[in-house]
């Protein structure tokens, strides 16, 4: 919030550019978001048991291929740990931006009981100093997830093709939480079932991703559900049971993995045509001339 319309606003103005930069969270986390399925897609290209890997190490001398994808695998992780410490500050600053909300509503009504117009405080000064305060505690906190620890980091390291250890169990947050028990080493091809919508079972068109199971169903399915009064997530064992359209959000990454794998299905399909005429061809298949 800048500081002139802040400190010398009012209460309303300070009030009305509190509820707005809190409003706006989502919106600040959807371009680390795109970044971060940008980032997932090239750790994805670049694993090294890939194709791009057998390439290079196929035309490169010894060790060169190694070095290269070893830089460039940690330059990927360092990307995705950035992106984590983004998304915690975004987190710092919505949640000093609430605290001095509270304030400012507090302050209105005193000086409204009181009858007083005094200027109102340097409140961009607040912010930056709750915000100080809530990193110093939460990055203090034992409990604190490092960024290299991160589902952002974690993500990024499964499509890298790492093995990913376990992740410390912790209180239930009304997801399924048993999918934290597991170890996990990412799938480098998408599974036509994973593609598809566990309600329609039709190829995702419009898929949202549920922000408190995140799993995905395509927008035409949660309708569906809602339209029957069904409020359990269609995913076996997941414990989700309110389901609801302010849950879910559009799911970027899976609207790209669709487009690969249509991008992929139709360059097959253009292979399979050549290689029908090459095979037409090596046959004589042109005509034959009766003399």
């Amino acid at each position: 919030m800048a500081r002139g319309r802040t400190s010398h606003g009012g209460g309303g103005g300070a009030l009305l550019a509190c509820n707005r930069a809190i409003e706006r969270q989502d919106d600040y986390k959807k371009n680390i978001k795109t970044l971060h399925i940008r980032t997932k897609q090239l750790a994805e290209a670049l694993r090294s048991d890939g194709r791009i890997a057998e390439v290079l190490n196929a035309e490169s001398e010894d060790g060169v291929a190694d070095n290269f994808l070893s830089s460039t695998h940690n330059r990927l992780k360092a990307i995705a740990e950035g992106n984590a410490k983004r998304m915690y500050e975004i987190e710092y600053f919505v949640d000093s931006v609430k605290e001095v909300r509270t304030e400012v509503e507090n302050e209105n009504q005193g000086d409204a009981e009181e009858g007083n117009n005094n200027d109102a405080p340097d409140y961009e000064r607040s912010i930056h100093d709750i915000m100080d305060r809530i990193r110093h505690e939460r990055e203090s906190d034992p409990s604190h997830v490092a960024p290299e620890d991160h589902d952002l980091s974690r993500e990024l390291r499964e499509a890298l093709g790492e093995k990913v250890p376990k992740k410390k169990s912790r209180p239930s947050r009304g997801g399924d939480d048993d999918e934290d028990d597991l170890e996990i080493v990412h799938n480098r091809t998408d599974d036509i079932t994973s593609l598809k919508c566990p309600v329609t079972g039709l190829l995702f068109e419009n898929p949202v991703r549920n922000k408190v199971c995140s799993h995905t169903y395509d927008k035409a399915g949660l309708a569906q559900l809602l339209n029957n009064r069904k409020y359990n997530c269609p995913i076996p064992g997941c414990s989700n049971k309110s389901l609801s359209l302010s849950q879910v959000e559009e799911d970027e990454e899976m609207i790209l993995k669709v487009k690969r794998y249509k991008v992929r299905v139709e360059a097959e399909k253009r292979k399979r045509e050549l290689e029908d005429d090459d095979d037409m061809e090596g046959e004589g298949g042109g005509f034959t001339v009766l003399e």
